[in-house]
């Protein structure tokens, strides 16, 4: 029977140049697709077309130019990919089915909670009116 060996050995500076130019790739990418899908939903009715071109475009364009080039612009590429595929990922739950704005059932809430819950928007003014809420602190 072969023996095998587990060794771990001082990586060398090509192999250190990899690493750290894929992790850069990732770190930068994440940065940027990150403030475009915070900041998309501000943009009106472009705000999905730009958030999926985003999501979808940047670990495309990744693999692609990780592809198509050779060296440290293949590992930051490579990073690109990675860390696009990684927004993608992390986004992907939440844009199928979004839990951002649903109401909870009233048993979610606590049973018997004293907190009412008033109506928003223009039909709602009137019962929030009504209920004459004051600040427990006035200045």
């Amino acid at each position: 029977m072969a023996e095998r060996a587990f060794a771990i050995a001082v990586p060398t500076g090509a192999e250190v140049t990899s690493t750290v130019s894929t992790v850069a790739g990732a770190g930068i990418i994440g940065l940027i697709e990150g403030m475009i899908v915070r900041i998309a939903p501000k943009m009106g009715s472009m705000a999905p077309y730009l958030t999926w071109a985003t999501l979808i475009g940047a670990p495309v364009g990744g693999v692609i130019g990780a592809l198509l080039t050779k060296g440290m612009l293949s590992d930051v590429l490579k990073g690109v990919a990675a860390g696009g595929a990684a927004v993608f990922g992390y986004s992907l739950p939440e844009m199928i089915a979004p839990t951002v704005g649903r109401r909870a059932a009233p048993g979610q809430l606590g049973g018997g909670s004293p907190v009412k819950m008033l109506p928003a928007g223009v039909a709602g003014a009137p019962a929030r009116a009504a209920t004459r809420v004051r600040s427990a602190i006035e200045f």
